[in-house]
């Protein structure tokens, strides 16, 4: 039997970046379509690398790099370069925590998901992390 290994956050991004811009007071369509890029960014770390232990199959990878491309297709569409900015850095860091042998979190992927949601509201990057720590924790709990 093969062994896998879950190197992702269990719990959606999309859905916890759609709860966090909800709260937001006259949201616009910026946090749907952010929304939308972060579940193609989580299905491409989920091709990637939480595929079997030793290493993916090549569907996989491709699976993953589609998914990535559509990633920052859909939030290039916000034609706003800071957005495009935390993706990346989402990218390096949660690769390269998966490549030292550790798992991304949700908990680690917070400080970008609340840079990007600061974005969006203009909103201090404190009050952007409680909104987000606020929506992980309510769709945890939905989900539970």
């Amino acid at each position: 039997m093969e062994q896998t290994t879950q190197r992702t956050p269990e719990g959606s991004l999309k859905n916890v970046f759609l709860r966090a811009a909800s709260t937001i007071p006259g949201e616009d369509h910026r946090g749907e379509v952010v929304a939308e890029a972060l579940g193609f960014l989580q299905r491409g770390f989920d091709s990637h690398y939480a595929a079997t232990v030793g290493s993916a199959a090549d569907h996989d990878i491709l699976v993953g790099d589609d998914a990535y491309a559509w990633a920052v297709e859909t939030i290039s569409c916000l034609n706003e370069p800071r957005f495009v900015a935390v993706a990346s850095r989402m990218i390096r860091d949660g690769a390269g925590r998966i490549s030292s042998g550790d798992g991304v979190s949700l908990e680690s992927w917070t400080p970008h998901l609340a840079d990007l949601l600061r974005i969006i509201s203009g909103e201090s990057a404190e009050r952007s992390r409680a909104r987000i720590c606020e929506a992980a924790r309510k769709v945890r709990d939905e989900n539970e």
